[in-house]
């Protein structure tokens, strides 16, 4: 009984997100498993996105579970705890699990609405495109380490966009509309926490609208959001980003 309530406990440590990846890694070993008994085709069937919806309804969630290959799985726990945690270091722990949960549906019922084939969708990438272009739209100059290099982040998101270009113009690539459904959630919640773009400077977000920011509060805001997109999030000191914790709504 020990042991299981300290499972229990550490369990409950565990964020949103930590948990959706450990979900994952189960899910991915329960699918290596099933292929020493030949019914990975099956387990696919069950969870997997496809025309088949409406046989299955669940699927429009548990699609974003299944991920057949060990370098896909990889990157897309690199992925989503390079944007999550980003985005939640300056706007909260709530923001990114809703962007993500919406990202995943959209890009599930874009895929629905576009897909021509008989072919079915699995894997995270929908909900990790809604964090990766709110995250761009943020900090575009984030400067992430790559190896021995720091990289722009906008440079790597431009890779990426170019990549999905690609794809969204070669014929029978269907599983792209989820990217596209994934961008547009991003987009909408950056404007909608922001406003549309202007001539003046950024507006303050309306995220936890029940907290009211003074004008010499929002100013010490945007100045240490400056800072984190010409040097990253790791450059702010101690007190800034307890700062940050506190007008983030972080409770």
């Amino acid at each position: 009984m020990d042991i299981l309530n300290r499972l229990n406990i550490d369990l409950k440590r565990l964020d949103f997100f930590q948990k959706f990846i450990g979900l994952n890694i189960l899910v991915f070993l329960s699918y290596r498993l099933l292929i020493l008994f030949n019914y990975q085709s099956s387990f696919i069937i069950f969870f997997s996105l496809d025309n088949n919806f409406f046989d299955k309804p669940w699927s429009l969630i548990t699609y974003s579970f299944i991920h057949q290959g060990l370098f896909e799985l990889i990157f897309m726990i690199i992925l989503l705890l390079f944007t999550s945690n980003s985005i939640k270091n300056l706007l909260g722990v709530q923001l990114p699990i809703k962007i993500f949960i919406v990202g995943v549906l959209m890009g599930g019922i874009f895929f629905l609405f576009f897909n021509k084939s008989s072919g079915s969708l699995i894997g995270a990438s929908a909900g990790i495109s809604s964090l990766l272009i709110f995250l761009l739209l943020m900090s575009p100059d984030l400067s992430v380490r790559l190896f021995r290099f720091n990289l722009k982040f906008k440079y790597i998101m431009g890779l990426i966009l170019f990549i999905d270009f690609l794809k969204l113009i070669t014929p029978g690539e269907y599983g792209i509309f989820s990217h596209i459904g994934g961008y547009l959630v991003g987009i909408f919640y950056y404007f909608s926490l922001y406003g549309l773009p202007t001539l003046k400077a950024r507006r303050k977000p309306r995220y936890n609208n029940r907290r009211k920011y003074s004008p010499t509060k929002q100013i010490k805001v945007d100045k240490i959001l400056d800072k984190i997109s010409k040097s990253g999030y790791e450059s702010l000191n101690k007190e800034e980003k307890e700062f940050l914790f506190k007008q983030g709504g972080k409770k």
